[in-house]
């Protein structure tokens, strides 16, 4: 074991970094910018060479390389496989680093993947690591920080190969005690340049669901290191929002840095999808039923507040039983019926009622599928916006008369580069790789994105989606070049086929209605 942890490569590849980075080590945003320009470096990944504008190219210190010839001579003499331990273990420091916690992390390092191991090894690497991180300053502040969590288990899992060998009680440790894993990024056109970070909380929905002080301490660390990194806005995906109650949780503990939840964005895209499937089908809204499921949320709540103000008159309200939510039922009940009188409004606590709805959203902080075949009515329209999805994959299968969507998925503006630091995690129910192939976001980091990009500082939208905030971020997205993404569900386009069978089912029943 102690073999394994051999301090000799890890001493010589900090001595390369050290002695080619330490010179431009004001040319960083932050020590995540090293990690990709290391690796090149060190032959792990293919030189991003091209016209050297990207910030994690190789070509920007090429010139230094050059004279350094003994130094790439004693670089490729290491071990591949341990240079890319190495690397990954610097990456890994990071946070800790950041965040003041190197002794948390060597705990948590020999109770988990090194268990077993000479702690005063472990310590003296994280020493070295640590050492080499201190030479760059933390000045060159960013734009914004997006913070989002895992949707299951089995993405951390993946991402994490190493974890499918330990044992329960290890595992359990390393999901209360890990570090979020960050995703430096660039995005830049000819109108703006704003850099930033994902930072992704280790930890899977239904863990957080499942454990209050969890995701407490794991949403104020994930927090902070986007303070310290020099976020000036910062924005919530997933349950964030719900679970640092609105925002509030964060605004309290971190005075200088600005908040918003993505909501604002969220209940305007999915106004915006809903109009435009409903066009492509023929289905008029204003005399359709909608159902909303998670009314009593902020995305449900907000999304029924828009709809009635776009002129919806017939909606389903569908949220579980309990005096706090059916407190906030009332509460919505009142706003919808002074947004207009006459609004038809149907309560329920039974998803067997969104059998009478023409268009659906479903917006619940559920970490399973719920919404089921026999729930649906021929020629329904899902949108879900849940994360993870509420909607089952197999109901495509199921049903050839219904046409389900992915709720927030936006466009960037046209000709936005995007470098990255690190390749982003392939989630199942978030494939944050579209952000590169297909130059495509959710709304909540839509939101984040517009804000920087317009320079706003301080809160934005806290608390439950409002209406009105929705209407100003659309307008300042649009005005940018943020869009709509294609109609997609389960990271595939939506067949013509569907929307043509769905279609044909809307003409009948208005023909029916007709006569």
């Amino acid at each position: 074991m102690d073999k394994a942890l051999d301090i000799t490569n890890l001493k010589k590849i900090v001595k390369i970094a050290t002695k080619l980075f330490e010179p431009l080590k004001n040319y960083f945003l932050s020590p995540y910018s090293v990690i990709p320009i290391l690796s090149q470096v060190l032959g792990l990944n293919t030189p991003l060479l091209g016209t050297g504008s990207s910030p994690y190219s190789i070509f920007f210190i090429a010139i230094d390389l050059a004279k350094e010839k003994s130094l790439l001579k004693e670089a490729f003499e290491i071990p591949f496989s341990q240079k890319r331990i190495i690397v990954d273990e610097i990456y890994d420091v990071i946070a800790p680093f950041l965040l003041g916690e190197e002794k948390n992390y060597i705990h948590f390092l020999i109770t988990t993947r090194y268990k077993g191991y000479n702690k005063s090894k472990i310590k003296e690497r994280v020493e070295i690591i640590k050492e080499f991180l201190s030479i760059f300053p933390m000045d060159n502040l960013g734009d914004f920080a997006h913070i989002a969590h895992y949707g299951y288990e089995e993405d951390l899992n993946r991402e994490n190969a190493f974890i499918r060998n330990f044992s329960q009680r290890e595992k359990e440790a390393w999901f209360r005690d890990s570090y979020p894993i960050v995703n430096e990024l660039v995005l830049r056109n000819k109108r703006f340049e704003i850099k930033g970070w994902i930072i992704l909380v280790a930890n899977s929905t239904d863990q957080l669901l499942r454990d209050k002080e969890l995701r407490k301490r794991k949403i104020f660390q994930a927090a902070k290191l986007a303070n310290v990194l020099g976020a000036k806005i910062v924005g919530m995906g997933g349950l964030i929002a719900s679970f640092a109650e609105g925002g509030y949780y964060l605004t309290e503990r971190f005075k200088d840095v600005g908040f918003t939840t993505g909501h604002a964005y969220t209940i305007g895209n999915l106004l915006q999808n809903a109009e435009r499937v409903s066009n492509k089908v023929g289905l008029i809204l204003t005399k359709a039923i909608v159902g909303i499921v998670g009314a009593a949320g902020s995305i449900g709540s907000g999304c029924a507040k828009l709809f009635v103000d776009k002129g919806i008159r017939r909606l389903i309200l569908v949220e579980t039983t309990g005096f706090a939510i059916k407190r906030k039922l009332e509460i919505l009940i009142k706003e919808l019926r002074e947004i207009k009188k006459d609004v038809d409004l149907f309560i329920s606590d039974d998803l067997n009622d969104i059998k009478r709805a023409d268009l659906v959203i479903v917006a619940t902080n559920s970490p399973f599928s719920i919404i089921k075949s026999k729930y649906l009515k021929e020629g329904a329209i899902v949108i879900d916006d849940s994360f993870p999805k509420n909607v089952s994959k197999n109901i495509l299968e199921q049903r050839k008369d219904i046409i389900l969507l992915e709720g927030g998925a936006v466009t960037l503006p046209l000709y936005t580069d995007i470098d990255i630091a690190r390749n982003m995690p392939d989630l199942m129910d978030a494939p944050l790789t579209r952000l590169i192939s297909c130059k495509e976001v959710y709304g909540c980091f839509a939101e984040v994105l517009t804000l920087a990009i317009s320079g706003h500082r301080g809160n934005y939208g806290l608390g439950v989606a409002n209406p009105k905030l929705a209407r100003d971020i659309i307008n300042k997205a649009n005005k940018l070049g943020f869009q709509p993404a294609p109609f997609q569900c389960f990271d595939h386009g939506i067949e013509e086929d569907r929307f043509r069978i769905v279609r044909r089912i809307i003409k009948r029943r208005i023909d029916r209605e007709l006569f």
